[in-house]
C-alpha cells in the first residue's frame, strides 16, 4: 500500500457511506418482510444488520483506535464494511427466481452501491495494487456465499458467472481510472510542497541578501556624510596642531571653519539616519540636486566649474537616481577635497534608455594601482552602487594628469 496518511475526507465520506447503507439495507429488509421473502424470524436479521453497521459506524468514529492500529485502522473498517455487504446480500436479500423480480433488482443496485464505495475508497487512498486485490477478493467471496446459500445456482450458474466477470472488469476499470487520478494529484501535490519549501528557502536567503545590502547601504550612506565631516575636522585640527603656537589668528579661523563643518555634518548624519536617502532628489530631481552640489563643492573648493545637465529627467527608476547622485556626490566632494584641481566638467546625458554620467578634472591624479580597497571606501562604495543597479563604472586617473569618471546605465538590463 502507498499511503499510511489517510487522505483528507476519506473517514467522513466512509462514515456517510455507513449511514446510507445503513437507512437502505433496513428498507430492503422491511420489503423483503412484507413481500414474505424472510424466512424465519425476521427481527434477527433486521437486529443482525442493524447492530453489525452500527458497530462498524462507531469503529470510525473513535479516534483512540485510530492512533492505536495506525496504518491498519482504515483496512480493518473497508474488509469488515465489504464482507458484511456480501454475507447480508446473501443471506437475506437474495430472491428466488420463482419470486417475483421487483425486489430482486432493487436489491442488486444497492449490493452493487455497497461494493462500489469501497472500491473507490481504497483506490483513493491506496493505488491500483491494493484495488484490484479488493475486486479479486470481492468477486471469489461472493461466488463462494452464492454457491453455498442460493439454492439457484447450478440451474443460473453461467448467467452468475458472466455477471460476476462483467463486475469485475467494471469494478477494475473505474478503479484504474481513480487510481491514476490520484497518482497524480499526488505527484502535483508533492511537486507543490517541494516548489513551496523551494520557495522558503529563497525567501531567507533573500531576507539574508536584503540584510546584507542595506548594511552595505547604511555604511555608505554614513561614509557618505559622516565620514567626509569627520575626514576633514580631522584634516583642519592637523592644521591647527602645526600653526597653534605659530600663528593663532589663523589657528582660530581652521578652528572656526572646523566646527562649522561640523555642525553641517551633525545635520547631515541626523538626516541620513532619519531617511537614509538623498533628500536633495526628492526636492530638487537628480540633475538639479548634482547642479547645487557642484556649485556649493566648487565655491568652497575654488576651482573653474563647467557643467552639462539637462534641465530635467523624468521616467529614471528611484534606485537609478539614487545610484547616479551617490556617485556623482562622491566623485565632485573628491574633485573639491584631494584633486586640488583648477577646472572641473560635469556632464549628465539620458539619450533613449542610456543615462551616462562624466566628472573630470585636471587636478593631480592619482595611481589607481596603489588604491588599498580596503582603507579607500569611497572608491569601494561606488563600485558596490554601480554593481546593485547593473552600470558599469570607470576610472581613469594618472599622477598629474587628472581623473577622469564615467557611469553608464542602461534601462532593460536586469533589475
Amino acid at each position: 500500500m502507498k499511503s499510511a496518511r489517510l487522505e483528507p475526507g476519506i473517514l467522513a465520506i466512509f462514515r456517510l457511506f455507513l449511514v446510507a447503507q445503513f437507512i437502505l439495507s433496513l428498507v430492503n429488509l422491511i420489503v423483503h418482510h412484507a413481500r414474505g421473502y424472510l424466512e424465519g424470524h425476521p427481527e434477527s436479521a433486521i437486529a443482525i444488520v442493524g447492530v453489525s453497521l452500527l458497530v462498524l459506524f462507531g469503529y470510525l468514529s473513535w479516534p483512540w483506535l485510530a492512533g492505536k492500529l495506525g496504518y491498519f485502522y482504515l483496512p480493518i473498517g473497508l474488509v469488515c464494511s465489504t464482507i458484511f455487504s456480501l454475507v447480508a446480500q446473501n443471506l437475506f436479500l437474495t430472491v428466488p427466481v420463482s419470486a417475483s423480480t421487483g425486489s430482486s433488482w432493487e436489491s442488486a443496485w444497492q449490493f452493487f452501491l455497497f461494493l462500489f464505495v469501497p472500491l473507490v475508497l481504497i483506490a483513493w487512498q491506496y493505488g491500483f495494487k491494493p484495488m484490484l486485490a479488493y475486486c479479486v477478493f470481492i468477486t471469489f467471496v461472493d461466488l463462494a456465499l452464492i454457491r453455498t446459500t442460493n439454492p439457484d445456482y447450478f440451474a443460473m450458474q453461467q448467467t452468475i458467472h458472466r455477471l460476476l466477470f462483467i463486475r469485475f472488469i467494471s469494478f477494475l476499470l473505474v478503479g484504474y481510472i481513480i487510481s491514476r487520478i490520484m497518482g497524480q494529484l499526488r505527484r502535483e501535490r508533492q511537486a507543490l510542497l517541494e516548489a513551496n519549501s523551494k520557495l522558503e528557502h529563497y525567501v531567507t536567503t533573500l531576507e539574508q541578501l536584503t540584510v546584507s545590502r542595506e548594511r552595505n547601504r547604511v555604511a555608505r550612506e554614513l561614509h557618505d556624510t559622516l565620514a567626509h565631516t569627520l575626514s576633514g575636522v580631522a584634516v583642519q585640527l592637523e592644521a591647527i596642531d602645526s600653526l597653534w603656537t605659530s600663528d593663532r589668528k589663523q589657528s582660530r579661523q581652521i578652528l572656526q571653519h572646523s566646527l562649522k563643518a561640523t555642525r553641517e555634518g551633525l545635520t547631515e548624519t541626523r538626516k541620513a539616519i532619519e531617511s537614509l536617502r538623498a533628500t536633495p532628489l526628492e526636492d530638487l530631481g537628480l540633475s538639479n540636486a548634482l547642479r547645487d552640489y557642484a556649485e556649493m563643492t566648487a565655491g568652497q573648493a575654488g576651482f573653474e566649474l563647467q557643467l552639462e545637465l539637462p534641465e530635467q529627467l523624468e521616467g529614471l527608476p528611484e534606485d537609478v537616481e539614487q545610484c547616479f547622485y551617490r556617485i556623482g556626490q562622491e566623485a565632485i566632494e573628491n574633485v573639491g577635497r584631494y584633486a586640488n584641481a583648477k577646472s572641473a566638467r560635469i556632464r549628465l546625458a539620458h539619450t533613449g534608455k542610456e543615462l551616462r554620467l562624466e566628472v573630470s578634472d585636471d587636478g593631480i591624479g592619482f595611481d589607481l594601482q596603489d588604491v588599498n580597497e580596503g582603507t579607500h571606501f569611497g572608491l569601494q562604495g561606488m563600485c558596490e552602487r554601480a554593481q546593485i543597479i547593473h552600470a558599469v563604472l570607470k576610472i581613469d586617473s594618472q599622477p598629474g594628469k587628472g581623473t577622469q569618471l564615467s557611469l553608464d546605465w542602461q534601462d532593460g538590463g536586469p533589475r
